[in-house]
């Protein structure tokens, strides 16, 4: 009973994160219709770090842990994948930008393949043909996703395969609050030196677009993170992909993006491949999370 009531806490915890992440979303898309994109990843990161700071001193956290390196790698992969997705959540369709950035499970699995000589059974690299051929259609779907744009959204989604990893590595020896610091803090330092490049002043109304920016991005990589610490990430990592079906949904809402057959039909083989590689790449958990985290302990330069 005590496990079932952890595996639900699990997955209400992955629910709001989707929500918080969307919301987030949502904010950044209104934001950069004033501001530079790397200039709301640095107030995003900012607030952020502030927020987590607070939160480790009140518990008494170890602020820089035991797994620096991973952590500070995690950071850079998350700086990357952060700056890439603001970029094109700019520049596509919302709900178009966030889907491609939720490929990171489906690059994840490939990378245990080989950078971490995993042996993959067959349906992985079925199920990974059913997402990819998803990305087409999506592409098809938009022609306006199908240049730099596109392939820089899904180019966030590699960055999250690896911080996927990394998460997954360090998950039993470092607090949710530690590994979220690292983010926030390199994120910002790295957000910082393009500043001067087009920096423009924010009003109120865009400073409670950045707040909200940073607060759907604190809590929803909180909740994230301690989802996956309750609960296997095979019951839990479907229910991320609310995020991208909420942010299609303001698209339409708030954008007038339209759907398409073509874009829903590829969306829908998206997730459905991203859902069951989460599912069955994972089981058995115990002793398959076990070796991935092993083999990433030992191999930590594979991965730069």
């Amino acid at each position: 009973m005590k496990r079932s009531r952890s595996h639900l806490s699990g997955i209400a915890l992955m629910c709001k994160a989707s929500f918080a992440f969307s919301l987030m979303a949502l904010c950044v898309k209104f934001a950069s219709q004033t501001l530079p994109s790397l200039e709301i990843v640095f107030f995003r990161s900012l607030i952020g770090a502030l927020m987590i700071l607070t939160l480790i001193r009140a518990k008494k956290v170890s602020l820089f842990g035991k797994e620096k390196f991973l952590m500070i790698l995690r950071g850079l992969c998350g700086f990357a994948a952060l700056s890439l997705h603001f970029y094109t959540i700019a520049r596509l369709p919302l709900g178009t930008a966030v889907l491609l950035n939720y490929t990171g499970p489906i690059f994840a699995s490939l990378f245990a393949v080989f950078f971490l000589k995993e042996k993959p059974g067959i349906l992985l690299f079925a199920m990974a043909l059913i997402s990819f051929t998803g990305v087409y259609f999506l592409t098809q779907a938009d022609f306006r996703a199908a240049g730099l744009p596109f392939f820089l959204a899904l180019l966030s989604g590699v960055f999250v395969g690896i911080v996927y990893v990394l998460i997954r590595a360090i998950r039993r020896r470092e607090s949710p609050l530690t590994v979220i610091f690292y983010f926030t803090a390199v994120s910002t330092a790295g957000s910082l030196g393009f500043l001067p490049f087009g920096f423009k002043w924010p009003g109120l109304y865009e400073w409670l677009l950045l707040a909200g920016v940073g607060a759907g991005s604190f809590y929803g990589q909180l909740w994230m993170t301690t989802s996956l610490r309750r609960a296997p990430a095979a019951l839990v990592s479907p229910f991320s992909y609310l995020a991208p079906l909420l942010s299609f949904v303001y698209g339409f809402i708030f954008f007038g993006e339209e759907w398409t057959f073509q874009s829903a039909w590829g969306a829908f083989l998206i997730i459905l491949g991203g859902s069951l590689i989460s599912y069955f790449e994972t089981l058995p958990v115990s002793k398959k999370n076990s070796k991935l985290e092993r083999q990433v302990s030992n191999s930590r330069f594979k991965l730069t």
